[in-house]
């Protein structure tokens, strides 16, 4: 995984290990450095590979080459090591598996080095509401129609390390010497019951104005940016955050009623926010952990991921 400045970081990494049998973490840490006291701790410090790096702007049409660097590099130690799957998943996102960890294990056994690209869907939380601290341990709500999404909705997948040539095909995929993967020949697709990867993407409103205020300092008022990319929320998000960044600088310059464009440019970012991330008042009560999830037709289901907690006193490291 490369993560960077990640919320709720140890909630992360104990859910993977406990609920999903994780055995070892390579981590691309990204412009984070207070996360080396919590990845050295003796709790981690066996299952958590990391390579600290300084970037500096956040660049959003680099970042997939970045990640696929990552994954080349952790796919000989991973073997090495004597795993025999890669998961590549980011830091808001979860694996999440309905009947438990069986049905999945015998179907990554079943793939063999014929389907090197296991794939699972992928689903969008939306929060409990604006204020919540801690997205994987509050939310119960998830769409599922892919064209009600705010950002990709291709899925993610585990990698077979036993098939010869093994890289990845994106951010989502993986291939090898033999196959084209990416669907297809060469992949397995896991049925929805059996893993999916709940996105929490843009989970807190914090979250998102820090992320969106510095790709819109990194690429600007560009037309052609714009034009390069392909969800709505994303342009939307990125036509807010330069109105907050125009807002700071009239701060700055103290210029006549700069307080109040920047209180007016605020609010707009919290409703824009809100409107694509907060879950509709009057869903029925989700299912208790290990229950069946509730699919609603308005393309939101309700579960409750078991083995997600927050954790134990105060969290310094995880953003």
């Amino acid at each position: 995984s490369m993560i960077k400045q990640p919320a709720n970081f140890e909630t992360w990494l104990r859910y993977h290990r406990d609920s999903l049998g994780v055995t070892r973490f390579y981590l691309r840490v990204e412009d984070t450095p207070s996360l080396e006291a919590l990845l050295s701790s003796p709790r981690w410090a066996g299952l958590v590979e990391a390579e600290f790096h300084s970037r500096g702007e956040r660049d959003y049409f680099e970042q997939m080459d970045r990640q696929s660097g990552h994954i080349a590099s952790v796919i000989p130690r991973a073997r090495a090591a004597g795993l025999t799957h890669l998961l590549h998943i980011d830091d808001d996102e979860l694996v999440y598996c309905a009947a438990g960890l069986p049905p999945l294990f015998r179907l990554l056994s079943a793939a063999g080095v014929e389907r090197p690209n296991v794939h699972m869907q992928n689903v969008e939380a939306l929060l409990p509401a604006p204020d919540c601290d801690n997205p994987f341990a509050a939310v119960r709500s998830f769409r599922h129609f892919p064209t009600q999404y705010c950002s990709y909705t291709n899925g993610k997948s585990f990698g077979v390390l036993a098939a010869a040539g093994l890289r990845s095909h994106g951010p989502h995929h993986f291939r090898s010497a033999a196959t084209c993967g990416g669907g297809g020949a060469g992949s397995l697709d896991l049925p929805a019951g059996v893993a999916v990867v709940l996105h929490y993407e843009s989970a807190t409103y914090a979250k998102w104005r820090t992320k969106y205020l510095e790709l819109a300092r990194r690429h600007g008022d560009a037309p052609e940016v714009l034009s390069r990319v392909p969800f709505a929320f994303y342009r939307q998000s990125l036509s807010s955050a330069r109105k907050l960044l125009h807002a700071e600088a009239e701060v700055r310059l103290r210029t006549p009623a700069a307080a109040e464009r920047m209180r007016a440019a605020e609010e707009g970012a919290v409703r824009l926010w809100s409107k694509w991330k907060v879950e509709p008042e009057g869903l029925p009560p989700p299912p208790p952990p290990g229950e069946t999830p509730l699919v609603l037709p308005q393309g939101i289901t309700r579960l409750s991921p078991g083995g997600v907690t927050a954790s134990p006193g105060r969290a310094a490291p995880d953003g």
